[in-house]
């Protein structure tokens, strides 16, 4: 099982689009199509990448690198896909490029909700900031 983070592309878009989250999740994740016109309309700053299992894009996410400290607005695997340590592999994949490029932290926020994203976000190693944005909880990663 080979995870990448690779460019989204006129080859890909439509693919990535069609990402879906689970029915109960999509309160707490903008849909696929919302995150690239989102991330587009940021310019240069914004880095998104579509995740892809062996070639195949299976997720995507989109990091504002405008601010002090670096944030991930979107993250999101398929639903058929979570589970299955791709989303781990991704986030470290994306912090191993933050780190190259010269980045020290990032930060992230999540809806605080039962079996939400926050023990995801706890066990890959981000912290607890004491900070709210927007009703979501804010952690952060030194790395």
């Amino acid at each position: 099982m080979s995870v990448t983070l690779v460019p989204v592309t006129r080859e890909n878009v439509r693919d990535v689009c069609q990402l879906e989250v689970r029915p109960d999740q999509r309160r707490l994740v903008a849909p696929a199509a919302y995150t690239i016109a989102e991330a587009l309309c940021h310019g240069p700053a914004a880095l998104l990448r579509a995740i892809a299992l062996d070639g195949r894009p299976v997720g995507v996410l989109w990091v504002q690198t405008d601010e002090p400290v670096p944030y991930l607005v979107r993250f999101m695997i398929e639903a058929g896909r979570q589970g299955q340590g791709i989303g781990r592999r991704a986030v470290d994949l994306l912090l191993d490029a933050l780190r190259a490029a010269g980045h020290a932290e990032l930060e992230l926020s999540y809806v605080p909700v039962q079996d939400g994203a926050e023990g995801f976000w706890l066990g890959c190693g981000f912290e607890p900031t004491g900070r709210e944005h927007a009703g979501e909880k804010v952690v952060r990663m030194t790395l």
